[in-house]
């Protein structure tokens, strides 16, 4: 078995998307296997500094992510109306799949609904992304 770790602490500082992006400092991570192994990955994302009366009411929209595998969509994860107080927490992400020996790469990827209009990104400061790799026999 195998870890692979990554994470983030700078602020996303750019505007929202409504395509499916990257984010500014990409949360991505490029693992190196000697054999086809199965893997198991986790992303998380925490909204931090983030007060319930910074939210505000008339904000709209869903947030989406998703976790890729050499470009191949494994899970899409969907927060509806973030601005509900009970809808604004962390966001964690689970995944697995099977990749092949080389070099693979494991990338989270977020949208914005159309008719988003709201910043909340910005207060996606930590994140973080982790891989386990165990070798098929």
């Amino acid at each position: 078995m195998k870890t692979y770790n990554k994470s983030w602490k700078q602020k996303v500082e750019h505007k929202i998307s409504n395509d499916w992006t990257s984010f500014s400092n990409p949360m991505s991570l490029k693992i190196e296997e000697d054999n086809s192994s199965t893997i198991f990955i986790s992303a998380s994302l925490e909204f931090t500094n983030l007060h319930k009366r910074e939210i505000d009411k008339k904000q709209q929209g869903s947030l989406y992510y998703k976790i890729l595998v050499n470009d191949q969509e494994l899970v899409e994860y969907h927060v509806i109306d973030p601005s509900n107080d009970r809808k604004h927490s962390d966001v964690s992400l689970h995944a697995v799949s099977q990749i092949p020996a080389g070099e693979n790469t494991i990338e989270v990827f977020y949208k914005v609904s159309k008719n988003s209009s709201w910043e909340l990104l910005g207060n996606q400061s930590k994140r973080h992304l982790s891989v386990l790799s165990f070798p098929q026999s």
